[in-house]
């Protein structure tokens, strides 16, 4: 199981396994939780040695792993810093499934956030878990995205992987026909759009667009959103993070569906 582990934190080893590494505390804290709401399996988890004796949420934590982990190892503290890639590991890490969601029926309000090619995976990973905080229904990822369980792109989603579907396509043309079935419009990031970020609808079905960081968004996937959007910028700046201009798209489109939702609820009584 060592081995199988270790080979967790290549893109191949994944792939072969099925499997994803999670390291730390709160990460393998969230795939308990997520096996237990049956998203994720735990198949192994290892902890070093003396790992419950340091205090009472590691002894809760490995009481939780008893009822949702499939094998538990204990190991010496050289063969546990091989299993992990983080410089100061915190003595429990887990390789589980990649995680798996019920599917829901359509109710014409659905959230998405569309990521294009995005590489850089401290970008994605913080994509990721701010989606997850946002809300949104899903995180659909175009081919030419970095793995997100990339162990750099895990870590930055702080276990966000386990809260949001993630969906990889293979071209801009299935996405498009997905979404195009479910009645979504697509809100696009992009440097010269017609619109500020914050006057647009965000109403009914949407996908929020972010591009590559370098490139931007592919123009056929451009060219089908139904608006583009631009982030105010002071005079002799050029761009914004992919990740923070996401953050911001995200959370207008939360304020304005909060409001809208408010508007049609009528005041309270």
């Amino acid at each position: 199981m060592a081995k199988l582990m270790r080979s967790l934190y290549t893109r191949k080893g994944r792939e072969k396994n099925g499997l994803v590494p999670v390291e730390g505390i709160r990460f393998v804290s969230e795939a308990l939780s997520a096996a237990r709401r049956g998203v994720t399996a735990v198949e192994a988890l290892f902890y070093e040695a003396g790992f419950n004796e340091k205090g009472p949420e590691q002894q809760a934590l490995l009481e939780a792993a008893g009822t949702a982990a499939r094998q538990i190892f204990c190991c010496s503290p050289s063969v546990f810093r091989q299993l992990t890639s983080t410089e100061t590991p915190q003595g429990i890490a887990a390789a589980v499934t990649r995680p798996v969601f019920p599917q829901h029926s359509s109710c014409g309000r659905e959230f998405y956030l569309v990521v294009d090619r995005v590489q850089d995976p401290g970008n994605l990973g913080t994509m990721i878990r701010t989606a997850a905080a946002a809300g949104v229904d899903g995180v659909l990822c175009l081919k030419g995205t970095v793995d997100p369980f990339n162990p750099k792109a895990l870590r930055a989603t702080m276990g966000a992987v386990f809260r949001v579907p993630i969906t990889f396509y293979s071209g801009s043309q299935e996405l498009l026909e997905e979404l195009s079935g479910r009645g979504c419009r697509l809100i696009a990031a992009d440097i010269d759009g017609e619109q500020y970020h914050f006057e647009a609808n965000y109403s009914g079905c949407i996908g929020i667009v972010v591009g590559n960081e370098g490139q931007g968004i592919d123009p056929g996937l451009l060219s089908a959103a139904a608006v583009r959007v631009r982030i105010p910028l002071a005079l002799g700046v050029e761009s914004l993070n992919a990740a923070v201009a996401c953050g911001i798209l995200l959370y207008e489109a939360v304020r304005f569906r909060h409001l809208e939702g408010t508007a049609l609820s009528g005041p309270a009584p």
